[in-house]
């Protein structure tokens, strides 16, 4: 291993020191905490464990037994590091044959996938858990996480010592996703649902604020969004307010949504439809070599297309392309904001939202 944690819980690099420095320091391992040494290896220096390392954190495995302990008291029978086949369940749970997976380190999106296939050809459900430092509606995902959220809808994450589930993420930068808070219970979290969704207008219109207000720096290559937008002598602080749409379905894929939403916007001339949308997304993965599949892209058209659709009907100026200021845009995001909130108010049933 490369990375350790001094005495003050500073992360060090070997790849970044020498022996020298090095052999001065006591060190210890990043998820267990015994400690390491340092060792000079054919090409570089690395460090070992001076004892047998579980790979796993003192947090992670007191959260194991209190959950273990907790589901006892229910009447059910708890295994721990339950071993099934190819797959290896932190808890696993009778009746129901339900496997519980604490995720604390990093892990890919396709290596959850993977895990979800194999549980799913066992019989087994599984309900995934994640840490997060903060507490907040602004949750940041690791790739594991937007792969859970695009097929479950929701996210259990452990924070400030409780189980805290978290729903309807609104995407507005490649890996952060404003999600609303729900009511977490042991039956909730056994036999999930996601409830119905709120949508947070306020917050929302100050997130777009925020980022028509930043420098504009781009992700994608610059052929494909800086010189078209200089061309046609466009500004991201003018630009319409559909550019900055609450789009669920752009939380799995490894792209930023404004940026994604301001490319179509350039790319098509703000004339959309079902079939320009697809192909202009097609050739954008395809150029940005962004990762998708067919439904994936279907499940966003579609929802792309309902909201300008909606947009259309009960606020039709805001897609009227004439040229404005930053103060009419902000206005106009507002506007946009309150009817995107009565959209989801209908769709719900509910008729009066709290933020």
């Amino acid at each position: 291993m490369f990375e350790a944690i001094d005495e003050q819980g500073n992360r060090i690099n070997s790849q970044l020191e020498t022996m020298d420095t090095l052999v001065t320091k006591k060190l210890f391992c990043p998820y267990c905490r015994t400690r390491l040494r340092v060792r000079q290896g054919n090409k570089r220096l690395h460090f070992v464990h001076l004892t047998a390392c579980t790979g796993e954190s003192s947090e992670h495995a007191a959260w194991k037994k209190r959950l273990a302990s907790y589901f006892e008291q229910l009447d059910f029978d708890v295994e721990l590091e339950a071993i099934r086949g190819r797959r290896r369940f932190d808890l696993l749970l009778q009746p129901g044959a339900i496997g519980i997976e604490i995720q604390r380190s990093k892990m890919t999106g396709d290596e959850w996938i993977r895990r979800l296939m194999l549980d799913s050809d066992n019989g087994y459900e599984v309900r995934w858990i994640g840490f997060r430092e903060k507490e907040g509606p602004f949750l940041k995902l690791d790739g594991w996480m937007k792969e859970a959220f695009a097929v479950h809808g929701y996210m259990d994450v452990i924070e400030k010592g409780r189980i805290v589930r978290y729903t309807n993420p609104l995407p507005f930068s490649r890996r952060v996703v404003l999600c609303q808070q729900v009511p977490l219970t042991c039956q909730q979290f056994l036999t999930p649902h996601v409830p119905p969704r709120k949508f947070p207008e306020r917050l929302w219109s100050t997130l777009i604020k925020n980022y028509r207000m930043r420098p504009f720096f781009s992700s994608f290559p610059r052929s494909f969004l800086h010189l078209p937008m200089y061309r046609a002598h466009l500004c991201v602080s003018t630009l319409p307010s559909y550019c900055f749409l609450p789009l669920s379905s752009l939380t799995s894929l490894q792209v930023h949504p404004f940026e994604l939403q301001i490319a179509a916007y350039v790319h098509l001339n703000g004339h959309y439809s079902t079939e320009r949308l697809t192909l202009f997304l097609e050739n954008c993965f395809h150029v940005c070599r962004i990762r998708s599949d067919k439904n994936r892209l279907k499940r966003l058209v579609q929802e792309w297309t309902v909201s300008l659709r909606y947009i259309h009907l009960c606020l039709p100026e805001a897609l009227e392309d004439r040229p404005s200021d930053l103060a009419v845009r902000l206005a106009e995001d507002q506007k946009l904001a309150g009817a995107l909130r009565l959209f989801v108010e209908r769709e719900t049933g509910i008729n009066e939202v709290k933020e």
